[in-house]
């Protein structure tokens, strides 16, 4: 189509017609113009399902880490739950103004202290994927922002789990240097008994 219109160009050039020469330069132009629209177009439009296939792979790796989230801090309350009630059982028992030292090693060997939940680890890898790459432009503002907002409290959130595991385990360390080698042993109940009698309660 573009050879065609130059032939003309030359020929109108030829036979000095230099108004429609002007023309069809300008249709020329015009039609070159159109194939570049066109072609922009078209890789727009292939960018356009390219950006939509690779959203679409990013959301369900978003919602599989929020769905494992999710169940690791249900795991995580049912735990908490159990462990708020045996602190609330030996926060009682203290309160008790019948409470002793010898009834207060009873109580302790009748209830053995376990451990507690403190390691948490968050999904987060889509996420700082789609931060360090730019891809989180994909997403509209407002779930950046809630994204945002999740890691926010997820880092701080570990950063207080972390100084409770600290002061959970330098007590348990006092606890276990009276207490460890007796319930170590538990299967032994005479040797168990004998042990608990020497304990400076």
């Amino acid at each position: 189509m573009i050879k065609i219109f130059r032939n003309i160009r030359r020929n109108l050039l030829f036979e000095n017609k230099t108004s429609k020469y002007f023309k069809y330069a300008i249709g020329e132009i015009v039609l070159v113009v159109a194939g570049i629209l066109v072609v922009l177009q078209i890789s727009n439009w292939n960018e356009t399902l390219k950006n939509g296939s690779l959203k679409q792979v990013y959301s369900a790796n978003l919602i599989n880490d929020l769905t494992k989230d999710a169940k690791q801090l249900n795991v995580q309350l049912i735990d908490n739950k159990e462990t708020l009630k045996i602190l609330d059982s030996v926060i009682a028992f203290i309160r008790k103004p019948t409470t002793t030292k010898i009834n207060s090693k009873d109580f302790v060997k009748a209830h053995t202290i376990g451990g507690v939940r403190t390691l948490k680890t968050d999904n987060t890898n889509t996420f700082k994927l789609l931060v360090s790459t730019g891809t989180i432009d994909l997403f509209k503002d407002t779930v950046a922002q809630k994204y945002m907002e999740l890691n926010r409290l997820q880092a701080y959130e570990t950063f207080v789990s972390s100084g409770n595991s600290k002061a959970y385990f330098d007590l348990y360390g006092e606890y276990d240097k009276q207490y460890a080698s007796i319930t170590l042993i538990s299967d032994n109940e005479n040797l168990v008994n004998q042990l608990w009698q020497e304990v400076d309660a």
